[in-house]
């Protein structure tokens, strides 16, 4: 359905009446009953709107830019990167006091060889109470040595979505900051722009004016 603005004007769709509301803070056009202060409000409004748009696109960018950089160290990692059977030739020492015997921390001597017939012996994480030739899986790179494993899509994920939310709070939080600064001096020049006529104006209105004119006549 379309509405009329008033009676004798052309009828105006919903959509024409929404697009010019958003345009209305900037027409140069003046309402007689609205004050330059106003005027400035609105669009500062407006503009606030536009910074939130801005620190959207933002954080979708550095999302993107953020996910693309780590999905190529992920197929470089890949091709680099190779999963092991290491065979452990120490008990595990643990850590932690024995009531955290639940707990995954503990440390063990290990052997496993990478690339064929190389061999390699180190320190490795292993559960609680991992006996002595016990194999554990772990990852190493092209020379055999312990690395760690090739970052997973998920992990991608939660990193470009995090660098992604950071760029848009900061770019939200400064122009947040800027309208914040600005109205408030809009609002202060304002209050200012009322004391002024206040002063001009309370004498007449109040009648002080006139009685003081009739005290000096006297």
């Amino acid at each position: 359905m379309f509405q009329a603005d008033s009676p004798g004007s052309e009828p105006m769709w919903p959509g024409k009446r929404h697009r010019s509301r958003i345009r209305r803070p900037f027409e140069r056009r003046r309402n007689p009953l609205q004050r330059t202060a106003d005027r400035v409000r609105s669009r500062w409004l407006a503009a606030s709107v536009v910074f939130a748009l801005v620190a959207v696109f933002c954080g979708v960018a550095v999302g993107i830019k953020v996910w693309d950089a780590d999905s190529v160290t992920a197929q470089h990692e890949a091709r680099h990167r190779h999963q092991v059977t290491a065979t452990t030739v120490s008990k595990a020492e643990g850590r932690l006091p024995a009531r955290f015997a639940g707990a995954s921390e503990a440390t063990a001597r290990a052997f496993w060889e990478y690339p064929a017939s190389v061999p390699h012996t180190d320190t490795i994480a292993v559960t609680p109470n991992t006996p002595v030739g016990r194999t554990v899986t772990l990852w190493v790179d092209d020379s055999g040595r312990m690395s760690t494993a090739p970052h997973s899509r998920g992990d991608r994920a939660l990193q470009a979505a995090a660098a992604g939310a950071c760029a848009m709070g900061v770019v939200a939080l400064s122009a947040g900051l800027v309208v914040r600064l600005r109205l408030r001096r809009v609002e202060t020049r304002s209050l200012a722009h009322w004391d002024e006529e206040w002063e001009r104006v309370e004498p007449r209105w109040s009648g002080r004016l006139r009685r003081d004119s009739g005290a000096d006549d006297d």
